[in-house]
């Protein structure tokens, strides 16, 4: 039968049209997206940049911004996004990734390039359908399996002495570690020690015992000391920078280990370029205030004690530890009725739990959102 030349086109349209649509049911879905955003769109040294804030109202994405090293990490389903001004380097779930152009800070706001809406966020912004690609199952990421714990001082280095009975920070700050240890493994934990004897530990040690561990979070143990004996009460830094004259004493006291140290060096990481680890500095940062957080109301609903609250400094072991870090210090020896305290085994068994629960309350969240990714 031979077939009416002016339906050749007619047909060869159709042929087509079905492998297109078999070529789309094999990719994933199409949509089309909400052309306002790209109104939002400017342009920067010749290429088109949009506003992170504009982007992130318009997919509904958490965003926060780190003035201290210029960063901004945005949440969204499954995946941390962490991006630094003047660089085209990111972070997805600590992965490093490249952009074409770099994200750009002018007039108070940062701007992404458009191609990061495409790769990072979703739809790309004026085109008029983007293709979606099914979801992947992978291992679990967002699990709390192993911990670092670093007892303050040890060996040539006391720390604080207590003035009524001598009683030595080295000492009291070992003896709660290993209570806290023996909680966490209890609950299946993975303990690592920076000692576990009186045995010195340069404060770059600890940090890089804890960098090589593949640990998800350090936890320094330290006992307070002050020029008045009239402070008291538990105290957990995070690192950022010192925010009262206390907080800079002791964050002098604290690093001024590193004068124990035998040609102690500042070594942040032999694999991070200072881009990536100031990025991830940030995200650890958040991840950090909230283990602190969750510290301090265990602490507070289970001791007697006065919860001086969430503070900021720049420790050492909390600035060169490229995992979430906190620093706790559990009471003032320098006050003679928290001294007698530091010296009773019940107090320490109950400092050891309540740390050890927010420890545990900060797991159980972190895993139950996704690494609050999914909340």
């Amino acid at each position: 039968m031979k077939i009416n030349p002016k339906y050749y086109k007619l047909i060869l349209i159709l042929t087509l049209s079905v492998f297109a649509l078999a070529g789309c049911a094999t990719q994933g879905a199409y949509f089309k997206i909400d052309p306002m955003l790209q109104k939002t769109a400017v342009n920067l040294d010749g290429v088109q940049y949009m506003p992170l804030a504009k982007i992130c109202d318009a997919y509904g994405l958490d965003c926060r911004w780190d003035s201290l090293v210029k960063t901004a990490v945005i949440e969204k389903k499954n995946a941390r996004i962490v991006v630094m001004a003047g660089s085209s380097t990111i972070l997805v779930n600590g992965e490093a990734r490249q952009l074409d152009r770099p994200v750009q800070l002018s007039g108070g706001a940062i701007f992404v390039p458009v191609s990061f809406v495409k790769k990072e966020i979703g739809p790309v912004v004026g085109v008029a359908i983007v293709r979606v690609m099914p979801k992947q199952e992978g291992p679990k990421k967002f699990t709390i399996r192993t911990v670092v714990l670093d007892p303050g001082h040890g060996g040539k280095d006391a720390g604080a002495t207590g003035r009524r009975y001598r009683t030595k920070e080295k000492d009291v700050a070992l003896k709660l570690a290993l209570k806290i240890r023996e909680i966490l493994e209890s609950s299946g934990i993975k303990v690592i020690m920076t000692r576990s004897d009186d045995t010195f530990i340069p404060l770059e040690r600890r940090a890089d015992i804890a960098n090589r561990s593949s640990a998800d979070l350090f936890v320094s143990v330290h006992i307070n000391a002050s020029r008045s004996r009239l402070l008291k009460g538990f105290e957990c830094y995070f690192l950022s920078n010192a925010t009262d004259d206390n907080a800079r004493a002791l964050e002098a006291f604290e690093n001024s280990s590193l004068k124990l140290g035998e040609g102690a060096t500042a070594e942040h990481s032999t694999q991070l370029d200072k881009t990536l680890w100031d990025m991830t500095l940030t995200e650890n940062r958040l991840e950090s205030a909230e283990i602190a957080n969750h510290i301090c109301d265990s602490v507070e609903h289970s001791l007697a004690v006065g919860n001086r609250g969430i503070r900021s400094a720049r420790f050492y072991v909390l600035k060169y530890t490229n995992i979430p870090a906190v620093l706790v210090e559990t009471a003032y020896v320098s006050n003679r009725f928290e001294e007698l305290k530091l010296r009773d085994p019940r107090f320490l068994d109950t400092m050891a739990e309540a740390v050890a629960d927010g420890i545990l309350k900060y797991k159980k969240d972190y895993e139950r959102t996704e690494g609050y990714t999914n909340l």
